[in-house]
């Protein structure tokens, strides 16, 4: 993805326009659209040159990257996802520093059933989902196949949500400023994902926030969200124990303290 200077407006994604009505149920009738947000060349200081410290926890990441994020503090219409399982402990201190809602945002691939696995698009909670039409239509799949996927998806989203919501309901997004936080742990494809899926539930604002991600990465996602934080953006990519001192395993019930927690600050 280009890096340089872009303009204000709007770019179409052609891989999922095409023959897009054919496979659209309600919530896939529009064409995903992309908001491009101005050159932050003149705003945002790299730091991929800089030598990347350890931090010593997920917790202390989520704090320093708190202090980047202070202008958010105590706005009513500002809510702080987080993509598990690392990003949970990461978001949960930022969420708890701006006295603002915390949920997960959990998104799955849909895939074809075959030994290829063929990505058709992605889904998240509610339904909300995206699909990409020009492989659809190059794969010649059927109504029903595709159905069959999404509702693979589904089921999975719903176990998910059970395990960590219990019984609650998911954030509402709309209108909303929302602060997306990773851990730098998941794929840039699942975190583009996630950030076109909350422009489909109408966010007003998307700001991705995470301890460490590559520049290259960095640079790609500036064109996703209206803003991306960070703390560490090296030359070239990292695994979260490159900035970590202590890197435990986050566990489904681990997630699920955390939010429990969380919600009860």
């Amino acid at each position: 993805m280009d890096c340089g200077k872009l303009s204000h407006g709007i770019i179409l994604f052609a891989d999922i326009q095409k023959s897009c009505h054919r496979y659209a149920w309600p919530a896939d009738k529009q064409i995903l659209e992309r908001r491009v947000p101005p050159s932050t060349s003149n705003t945002h200081k790299l730091m991929h040159s800089v030598k990347l410290h350890k931090l010593p926890s997920r917790r202390t990441a989520g704090r320093n990257l708190a202090q980047r994020l202070t202008k958010f503090s105590g706005q009513c219409d500002v809510v702080v996802l987080a993509l598990p399982k690392g990003g949970v402990e990461v978001g949960a201190e930022i969420a708890v520093f701006l006295k603002a809602p915390f949920d997960v945002l959990l998104v799955r691939k849909i895939t074809t059933s075959g030994p290829e696995h063929a990505v058709l698009g992605a889904i998240t909670s509610g339904g909300v989902r995206i699909l990409n039409g020009a492989l659809i239509d190059h794969l010649h799949l059927s109504d029903l196949e595709i159905r069959a996927a999404v509702l693979e998806e589904s089921m999975e989203l719903c176990r998910s949500e059970r395990l960590y919501r219990g019984e609650a309901p998911s954030v509402d997004v709309a209108d909303q400023t929302v602060i997306l936080v990773d851990d730098g742990g998941t794929p840039c494809s699942i975190i583009r994902d996630a950030i076109r899926l909350l422009r489909r539930q109408h966010a007003e604002r998307i700001i991705f926030a995470t301890p460490a991600t590559c520049h290259h990465a960095a640079c790609n996602l500036r064109h996703e969200a209206d803003e991306v934080v960070t703390l560490r953006e090296p030359s070239k990519p990292v695994s979260v124990g490159k900035w970590l001192k202590h890197v435990p395993k986050m566990t489904d019930d681990k997630v699920c303290r955390l939010m429990m927690e969380t919600h009860a600050c």
